[in-house]
């Protein structure tokens, strides 16, 4: 994704979702001047608690607002799961996104100015350099240690795949029983939509194959609607990120 488009997305929804100040303002005429940008920068770096060590490096807070939501959300999914093993459920499964799902890139992001560069991220992926979001953690191991299958489901293209599977072993997730990301080269036969999927429609299709292997999509996590959004889970959980947005 540009910076553009990602601070475009973060201006119109920071003042919503990170709970800040902004406002929009008035001109004469009726018309509508759109969020300043700077500001709303600084609405989404006080809503993660924003901190910067010795090196000048940005991180998360975990007593910051966006802690306190995320751990709400992961509780409340934790305790529908539980009531679904209660009742039965056969082949319980969750699917799990990564960024800003199961890894946490506000740091990388704040320290980038919020834009995105392709070969940055690829060598934080390779450096390990996103931290485990700990509610996500917590719920996926608690997950497994009561016989349901994770799965991990991520826009994240193909040849990141070892690394990222790397990384989140070594934060604490537990192995999954499958990892899914975006296709290089040949799209797998269940993608209908081959490697021209949308987000929706790729995460959607695969959770789809996921639920004809036998599974029970209980949860399905993401910080995106279009990581929710096509159906094939009984309950999709929305993790908060007012950073950016993928249509």
């Amino acid at each position: 994704m540009s910076g553009l488009v990602k601070l475009a997305a973060a201006a119109a929804i920071g003042a919503t979702v990170a709970g800040g100040a902004t406002a929009l303002a008035t001109q004469g005429g009726g018309s509508h001047e759109p969020a300043n940008i700077g500001q709303v920068k600084l609405d989404v770096k006080a809503y993660y608690g924003d901190t910067v060590d010795a090196a000048g490096h940005h991180h998360e807070s975990d007593t910051s607002r966006w802690a306190r939501d995320t751990q709400r959300q992961a509780d409340q999914a934790q305790q529908y799961l539980a009531r679904r093993l209660q009742q039965g459920v056969r082949n319980p499964a969750i699917v799990l996104d990564v960024d800003d799902t199961s890894e946490v890139t506000y740091g990388w992001e704040a320290d980038n100015d919020f834009g995105f560069d392709p070969v940055k991220q690829q060598q934080a992926i390779d450096n390990g350099t996103f931290p485990a979001i700990k509610p996500t953690l917590h719920l996926a191991n608690w997950a497994a240690q009561h016989g349901v299958k994770v799965y991990f489901l991520t826009g994240r293209s193909q040849h990141q795949g070892p690394a990222s599977l790397k990384n989140l072993a070594n934060e604490g997730y537990p192995a999954p029983a499958e990892a899914y990301f975006k296709p290089e080269g040949t799209a797998p036969a269940y993608l209908d939509c081959g490697l021209t999927c949308t987000t929706v429609q790729y995460k959607s299709e695969t959770r789809a194959h996921i639920e004809s292997t036998g599974a029970d999509i209980v949860l399905n996590l993401g910080d995106q609607y279009s990581d929710l959004e096509g159906g094939h889970a009984e309950k999709g959980v929305k993790l908060p990120n007012p950073m950016y947005y993928l249509p």
